[in-house]
């Protein structure tokens, strides 16, 4: 009796939450971890390099955004390469990069290699992100999506975590190098894991050569015993021929397409010259506010610790109520937080506000990369998320310039934090737009698209 042959978008969409998605989820949150430390070391210790090299806070605002350049460069000309040579290549390629990066960072005598070494991190670590958020989504079963993927995001929270601990207890004794060692060390271990335990997209396989004996392992581990064997997979006729860079970059404009992939830039824009500008909260926390490096420590707990509950339920929001309802939504509520911060600095209600703030922000951002996610078929996914996040690093590349007004001209934490909250207002207004033009499911069809 001959096998029965499905299509792999209807196979992977309908099979069961099974242990093969708690491994992919469980990878793909300790490689966000790993990605999240590293992008985040350089604002967590910038006024003991300052002190160092014997320079002003304001005056490293260059060196921040050229990490923001290189995430840039790194979203628009290495995430697109994984839909050419997959995803799982490519991410051990860009850990390794990372972890090179730091390493040669700790050995830094001047300014200048400083931020040449912070262009590269940052190229490496974007692709990281990008490509992880499309290979879980590829991955998950289609009604789990929006969880999959937020909780796959959530785990750049803990390597926050790690990063408020080093604060308060390694970096007043250790010195600012001690951050560096960490973040070379982290990426170096998660390297066997990504080779040995997490699959390379069915997807991208069966683009490939639809008789990947790969393929035939990730159906064993996704059915029930005994039943994988008996499926064969083929690939949907979108996925007939290999696409090249261009034509793929040019498929986010086609018709239909090209309306929602700018409010979608527009939408990553906004949301990351927050995530930018914010950079500056330790500095703020530290020379402003005048909390002591502990109680800078407990602030980037207190967020890292919200941050980390958005991200990890509002997937499962979204999956109940869908986009428009909830992701516009954490934006507005995470920009009236941000205004809290500065209006009640610093007493109790300061550190009340951040965690809302953190809590809606990070959630928010997070729902926006299941939107990009579910807005784009496996043909271009990784091209069309990476250029959504390269859109919104431009931004980022201003946005440290834009947060560092406030200390320029002396607006002490009212002004810094009100200056916080218009991306936030924006992003929520745009995504709103954009939802209301193209109404999403989130538990639609990964291989689909609109």
């Amino acid at each position: 009796m001959a096998q029965p042959t499905v299509e792999i978008d209807a196979f992977l969409d309908g099979v069961k939450f099974r242990p093969f998605h708690v491994r992919v989820m469980l990878i793909g949150a300790l490689t966000m971890l790993v990605d999240g430390f590293d992008l985040g070391v350089l604002s967590w210790v910038l006024p003991k390099i300052s002190d160092q090299f014997g320079v002003a806070r304001t005056s490293l605002t260059w060196v921040l955004s050229m990490q923001q350049v290189g995430m840039v460069l790194g979203a628009f000309l290495i995430a697109p390469i994984a839909d050419l040579i997959g995803r799982r290549r490519l991410l051990l390629m860009c850990l390794s990069g990372v972890a090179a990066t730091c390493f040669v960072t700790i050995f830094t005598d001047s300014i200048w290699a400083l931020a040449i070494c912070r262009l590269l991190t940052g190229m490496f670590a974007s692709s990281v992100i990008a490509n992880m958020v499309a290979l879980a989504s590829e991955l998950a079963p289609a009604r789990q999506r929006s969880t999959v993927v937020t909780v796959v995001l959530a785990g750049s929270m803990p390597g926050a975590l790690l990063g408020s601990a080093m604060q308060a207890f390694l970096l007043e004794p250790y010195g600012w190098h001690i951050a560096f060692w960490i973040g070379t060390a982290m990426p170096l271990l998660l390297l066997p894991f990504i080779y040995f335990f997490l699959p390379e997209s069915p997807k991208f396989l069966a683009a490939r050569d639809p008789d990947d004996p790969r393929l035939q392992a990730i159906v064993v581990a996704l059915m029930p015993e005994g039943e994988g064997e008996a499926v064969v997979l083929s690939r949907p006729a979108s996925l007939e021929k290999r696409p090249n860079s261009l034509l793929l970059v040019r498929e986010l404009f086609k018709p239909g397409l090209a309306v929602p992939t700018i409010l979608l830039w527009l939408s990553f824009v906004s949301s990351f010259g927050f995530i930018s500008a914010a950079l500056w909260k330790t500095t703020v926390f530290h020379d402003v506010i005048g909390l002591d490096w502990g109680q800078v420590g407990i602030t980037t707990a207190l967020g890292t610790a919200f941050g980390a509950i958005g991200m990890l339920t509002i997937g499962m929001m979204i999956d109940r109520f869908g986009f428009k309802a909830i992701v516009p939504t954490y934006f507005i509520v995470a920009a009236s937080a941000a205004i809290g911060m500065g209006l009640f600095a610093p007493g109790w209600g300061m550190f009340a506000a951040l965690a809302l703030n953190a809590l809606a922000q990070h959630a928010a951002h997070a729902g926006l990369a299941s939107i990009a996610s579910t807005l784009y078929p496996t043909r271009n996914r990784a091209t069309g998320v990476g250029w959504a996040y390269g859109a919104g690093r431009i931004a980022s590349i201003f946005g440290p310039i834009y947060g560092a007004l406030a200390l320029q001209h002396h607006w002490g934490a009212i002004g810094y934090f009100f200056l916080l909250a218009g991306p936030l207002a924006l992003a929520g207004i745009v995504i709103w737009i954009l939802l209301t033009r193209n109404p999403l499911d989130p538990a639609q069809r990964a291989g689909g698209g609109h």
